[in-house]
């Protein structure tokens, strides 16, 4: 072979191994960055991550950001156009980063995916309704996290009332004075009802139940100053006032529930474990739909949770939708979340697994999926906006002057109504 050959075949050589390496590289994994607040919730996501990698050729880079530091975060990164993530799993109440107006928003529109998506219609309207702001549809739900009433048996029957006969709040609200009568030092033995003084609480789920929407259809204004919310203000008022409600005390919540001091509350699948003590104790608890609004058909609400987001700056994002709609919907793993913690997944073609369907010891053996099944398959729908949780604080800081007496209940309303609509622009 000439000289020339040889560096011919040299050519060809190094072409080849030039080949080879750019090919390699073109199939090397993508590092997707994802940042989450919810170390539960990330500890699913670190177990599947192997399996995530491995379905989209992608590393993923699961990054915890403290709650309190999560959104200036974001907008710094963004600002900044560097180092933000590819999507995130943030919390649905209190978000500040979803907007009507797509331009303001922290994350992506997502419509254009979820009405292809053949996974995405199984999710219920009414949870779907938390994230989608206008017509645009900003995150996947984590979870449903429907609301039931869980009581304690024994406490009602020894004052002659059935709880699992009772039909609306009203017919509660009179039964709870039978509840209620015995007293010490003035006060109830026994409340019916915990609440929390304003629509951080049982009233938020009332609210969703009485269809009392605090903003427009289009989700751009507050709607206080309507006679439909008026009138679930004052109806929440007076059954306040019958002294059958004790405050919602976070830190002894199941002690409450054990001791007697609360006999009933209504709580989504995150805070079943509640009556956990009281179980073990021996209490007969029972669950039951959450009694109906006086005119409303809807026995439950929705409250808390989760969602994931594409961050708008992000690239490929067919691909991160693919992701996330992965994660947050895949059958086999949507399941196992049910088992290992109790939180009813967004996705109604598992159902039929044999997880939903088990008796409940802590229930006498009911069977407590299923009754979070029926609820989660009649959740009302709320109208949600770029306001829509400053409004709600805006609503509690005249709601406290109402329950002391100080305003009444269309004065508050006005004024609630006014501080949101200085939020409008």
């Amino acid at each position: 072979m000439n000289t020339r050959s040889k560096i011919l075949v040299a050519i060809v050589m190094i072409a080849l191994v030039v080949g080879l390496l750019s090919t390699a590289g073109l199939s090397a994994p993508r590092t997707v960055t994802m940042w989450s607040f919810a170390e539960n919730n990330a500890q699913e996501w670190k177990a599947r991550k192997a399996e995530i990698d491995k379905k989209f050729n992608i590393n993923l880079n699961i990054q915890i950001v403290a709650e309190n530091a999560f959104v200036q975060k974001l907008q710094a990164t963004m600002m900044d156009k560097k180092d933000f993530p590819d999507f995130i799993e943030w919390r649905i109440e209190n978000n500040q980063v979803l907007f009507t107006d797509p331009a303001k928003s922290f994350v992506a529109p997502l419509e254009k995916y979820t009405a292809k998506s053949k996974v995405f219609p199984n999710v219920p309207a009414g949870r779907v309704a938390f994230v989608k702001y206008g017509t645009h549809v900003y995150g996947l739900p984590h979870d449903v996290h429907p609301c039931v009433m869980l009581y304690n048996d024994t406490l009602w029957k020894s004052v002659g009332v059935d709880l699992a006969t009772v039909v609306t709040w009203d017919d509660f609200f009179a039964a709870a004075a039978k509840l209620c009568a015995e007293k010490k030092d003035g006060k109830p033995v026994h409340y019916a009802l915990p609440e929390n003084g304003a629509l951080t609480g049982t009233m938020f789920m009332v609210m969703q139940q009485a269809g009392a929407q605090l903003l427009n259809k289009e989700g751009t204004k507050p709607t206080f100053d309507t006679p439909q919310w008026q009138s679930f203000v004052q109806k929440w008022e007076d059954w306040y006032k019958t002294g059958t409600m004790c405050s919602w005390d976070w830190g002894n919540f199941g002690a409450m529930f054990k001791n007697g001091t609360m006999a009933s509350y209504c709580s989504p699948d995150w805070w079943v474990p509640q009556i956990n003590d009281a179980a073990a104790a021996g209490v007969v608890i029972k669950a039951r739909p959450m009694p109906l609004y006086p005119g409303s058909k809807a026995p439950t609400a929705s409250w808390g949770g989760t969602f994931m987001g594409v961050v708008k700056l992000a690239k490929n994002q067919d691909q991160l939708y693919n992701i996330i709609e992965y994660m947050q919907y895949d059958g086999k793993s949507a399941t196992e979340r049910y088992k290992t913690g109790g939180m009813l997944p967004p996705l109604a073609s598992v159902y039929d697994d044999p997880v939903f369907h088990q008796p409940d010891s802590r229930l006498g053996g009911q069977k407590l999926g299923e009754l979070q099944i029926a609820m989660a398959k009649q959740m009302p729908q709320i109208n949600t906006g770029s306001i829509f949780w400053d409004a709600i604080n805006d609503f509690n800081e005249q709601f406290t002057e109402i329950q002391s007496g100080k305003i009444s209940v269309a004065d508050g309303c006005k004024k609630a109504q006014e501080k949101a609509l200085s939020r409008v622009k």
